[in-house]
């Protein structure tokens, strides 16, 4: 590529250009943005919303060696595509209300 030299309006372009530092702060929130995005968007299969690893830590307030155990006790449905650990929202809901404790208030 002989000319790489780019051009607005036959103004050349620098990264010292108000033009280039513009797009450049423009492009770094773009992925900020995108990648607070991620973080919330749960994977989907066949309909079915997914968390991932760090989704469910969060979510329960427990740490990676925690869930490791309770997959490897059977308590908590998962599935593993490729190396990656993912647990179907619904089915961990049902885990929850089977599960949920109710205290009963004893009246005096």
């Amino acid at each position: 590529m002989e000319d790489s030299k780019i051009t607005c309006g036959g103004d050349v372009i620098t990264c010292e250009t108000p033009e280039y530092r513009k797009l450049a702060a423009t492009m770094q929130n773009t992925v900020r943005i995108t990648d607070k995005l991620m973080k919330k968007v749960h994977p989907s299969l066949l309909n079915e919303q997914y968390f991932t690893t760090e989704q469910v830590m969060e979510h329960f307030h427990i740490s990676r060696r925690a869930l490791q155990n309770y997959r490897d006790k059977g308590l908590i449905p998962y599935t593993s595509i490729g190396g990656n650990i993912l647990y179907p929202e619904a089915k961990i809901n049902q885990v929850m209300e089977k599960n949920y404790y109710k205290p009963t208030v004893q009246k005096t």
